[in-house]
């Protein structure tokens, strides 16, 4: 589903529709999605359409969360001075863009995993996440396409003692989306001290795949080196 359209398309999977026709002098877009059904009406005789996925700290709109959380299933111990790269997924949500020379505009925004939120860090000082919980993979796991995406991980420990693993977290502002037939993000962790690390993104595009459109960036917000986990990582 993820790609580029012309203004007359019909695109239907894994429970998700997606339509563009004429109607009269305006284009009708349709889309559904579960039991949510989305209608809005399109007056533009050039540009295209765009299916790709999105930073995924973007619904329920308005969103209280601009970092994801990621909670391994088990957790990864990495001895001091080593590095390592691993798979996990990631939740994925799904933006619908009319793209033309002069500009891109955002038309509708969808998800088919339901939203979870945690808090990390204290009470009085934390940051709310939206949450995933995943397991760890050596290779690219198999995904469901429109439902989770494939995030390699590398990490680094510097500090002097054995590490523990079990949350990361990232920022969503930070993210730089990819996909093919499916999302994929490439992230890393510096673990700094026993209880503070570093956490960002690779932007280099991966062979055969396309750049998503980057909604903060389109927002004009501010894109942040790394984001500092400075409340520990279990």
């Amino acid at each position: 589903m993820f790609g580029k359209y012309d203004l007359d398309v019909t695109l239907a999977e894994d429970g998700v529709k997606i339509v563009v026709e004429d109607a009269g002098k305006r284009k009708r877009y349709y889309r559904k999605c579960g039991k949510e059904e989305v209608e809005k009406f399109i007056h533009a005789d050039t540009g295209r359409i765009v299916v790709c996925p999105v930073e995924p700290v973007n619904i329920p709109l308005p969103n209280p969360a601009e970092h994801l959380q990621i909670e391994l299933d088990k957790p990864l111990i990495v001895a001091s001075g080593e590095r390592d790269t691993f798979y996990t997924t990631f939740p994925v949500e799904v933006g619908v863009f009319l793209v033309d020379r002069k500009d891109v505009e955002r038309i509708d925004l969808f998800t088919k995993t339901k939203p979870k939120f945690t808090l990390y860090g204290p009470p009085e000082s934390g940051i709310v996440c939206k949450w995933w919980q995943s397991s760890i993979y050596s290779e690219p796991p198999k995904v469901k396409k429109l439902r989770e995406g494939v995030f390699k991980v590398d990490i680094r420990n510097e500090y002097h003692e054995w590490m523990e693993i079990q949350k990361l977290v990232f920022c969503g502002h930070e993210m730089k989306m990819f996909y093919n037939d499916h999302a994929y993000l490439h992230g890393f962790i510096k673990i700094q001290k026993r209880t503070v690390g570093d956490t960002g993104f690779i932007s280099r595009k991966p062979k055969d795949m396309h750049g998503s459109i980057d909604i903060h960036l389109a927002k004009g917000l501010k894109r942040l080196e790394n984001y500092v986990m400075e409340w520990g990582f279990k």
